[in-house]
């Protein structure tokens, strides 16, 4: 990296259409472990595919159960959704997994979580939505977590309804008054391939189907909700920008099914429907292109990984205060992310 990097380098972000060569044949996501840490000050259970075990009662995945009768209220009282976790980085979370499993860094490009992964392959869409990353590179294997205020939804109506539809998709509905969500909180490391790049990343997975496949990836589901339908504006939205972030959330992982619960305004849920990531592209063809996202990802990481050296930190920022707004890459403390990778890995 030349002397010019002390001022930061820049990536334009360019017309979503320009971005072709990279498509789900470059992608592949393979389960490598599995936790379970309900509790971030106690021990986590974990388990690694290469330890040849099986897989822990704490560490399964519940079963779909599709609720036979609709409508069903998706609201509960708040102090039954808290987070433990919330406050925890996820480059944290995830290499907490890797030390304890001994798990093999060497041949790993990147570490970063999925939400952030979701964010950044959408920029060619999202060009103003601003965004802020921090890195660090140790080892060879670049840290990146979301630099992100962040913004405490605990409170959020919307996001409660989701996680009450969680459990009401592991239950069948079988919900009574002051029944509390169920402690199941399997996270899954995952080592996802985008062309030459290797990225350890990390998922929480809702439940998965019963259909003679259990425990493995095809039969993996997430779960969402989103508003009633009832106009051709909600239908456009919802195909536009719904259906994009949660193709985003999924198939970056290899999630190959989701479940979409639609609720009223009062957190009635409504109807539930099946969809493939292969429904959701059809949906949005109009509006975006998987090959777009997965171009842009791939040309991003890529470059982030030929511009940064080993030992140094840096801030990675899209302001997306214009259109023709690139990609910041700036040497910058982040004593933070040092702390949590050294504690690791010293």
């Amino acid at each position: 990296m030349d002397s010019s990097a002390d001022k930061g380098q820049e990536l334009p972000v360019k017309k979503p259409h320009t971005y072709r060569g990279t498509t789900t044949r470059n992608l592949r996501a393979r389960e490598v472990g599995r936790f379970n840490d309900l509790d971030p000050d106690q021990p986590m259970t974990v388990w690694s595919v290469d330890s040849g075990d099986d897989i822990p009662i704490s560490c399964r995945i519940p079963l779909l159960e599709v609720p036979a009768q609709l409508p069903l209220s998706l609201t509960i009282s708040l102090d039954d959704l808290s987070d433990p976790w919330a406050t925890i980085p996820t480059v944290d979370r995830i290499l907490r997994w890797a030390e304890a499993v001994s798990y093999d860094m060497s041949g790993v490009d990147l570490v970063m979580g999925r939400s952030l992964m979701k964010k950044l392959c959408q920029t060619p869409y999202n060009r103003k939505d601003p965004w802020k990353a921090k890195i660090y590179r140790y080892r060879n294997t670049i840290c990146m977590e979301s630099d992100d205020e962040r913004f405490n939804d605990d409170n959020s109506s919307f996001a409660n309804w989701g996680k009450v539809f969680e459990d009401v998709m592991k239950t069948g509905g079988r919900r009574t008054p002051g029944y509390r969500c169920e402690d199941v909180d399997v996270r899954m490391p995952r080592l996802v391939s985008l062309g030459p790049l290797k990225i350890l990343t990390n998922s929480r997975i809702s439940c998965q189907l019963s259909e003679n496949r259990v425990d493995k990836p095809q039969s993996y589901v997430e779960l969402k909700t989103v508003g009633v339908i009832t106009t051709e504006k909600n239908e456009m939205s919802f195909k536009r920008y719904r259906c994009r972030n949660i193709w985003a959330h999924c198939a970056l992982l290899g999630i190959e099914t989701v479940y979409i619960g639609y609720r009223t305004r009062d957190g009635e849920l409504q109807k539930i429907q099946r969809f493939s990531m292969e429904d959701l592209e059809r949906e949005g063809e109009q509006w975006w292109s998987t090959e777009v996202m997965l171009s842009f990802l791939k040309n991003l990481l890529t470059w982030v990984k030929s511009e940064t050296v080993e030992g140094v930190t840096y801030s990675l920022t899209y302001d997306g205060q214009s259109y023709f707004s690139p990609v910041r890459l700036i040497p910058e403390e982040h004593e933070d992310l040092v702390q949590i990778v050294r504690s690791m890995f010293p």
